[in-house]
């Protein structure tokens, strides 16, 4: 399963098999955490990520309890961390094109499987 294509994945994925458990189970015990403590779990979805990247980090600190100051906004703190985490960014570190994600377990997905296109939609 190491070098199956990710069509392969994405069948698993759907038919509910995945490497880390049932997902659909797993998205299920999100929700019901965001019904019962909704100040601690903050949904962010990867469209309004891309939408508005500064509005959504400004938020994200803000929600773990550390809002950008004045001076770090002008200083452009929040655009030099969109950069850092950009897909552009993220896909070229070597161990995102050469790394394997839980590489001492039986089944080992390498990085680079995780860094598509970077795009919404279908």
């Amino acid at each position: 399963m190491e070098d199956a294509p990710f069509e392969e994945f994405f069948d698993d994925f759907c038919q509910r098999i995945s490497c880390c458990g049932q997902y659909w189970d797993h998205i299920l015990g999100y929700w019901k955490a965001i019904q019962e403590r909704p100040e601690r779990i903050l949904l962010l979805k990867y469209e309004d990520m891309k939408r508005d990247a500064r509005y959504n980090v400004k938020m994200l600190a803000e929600f773990i309890g550390y809002p950008f100051t004045i001076e770090e906004e002008k200083a452009g703190t929040i655009e030099n961390i969109i950069k850092l985490c950009s897909f552009e960014n993220l896909s070229n570190l070597e161990v995102n094109k050469s790394g394997k994600h839980r590489p001492e377990e039986p089944i080992s997905i390498e990085n680079r499987i995780y860094f598509r296109k970077a795009k919404d939609g279908y």
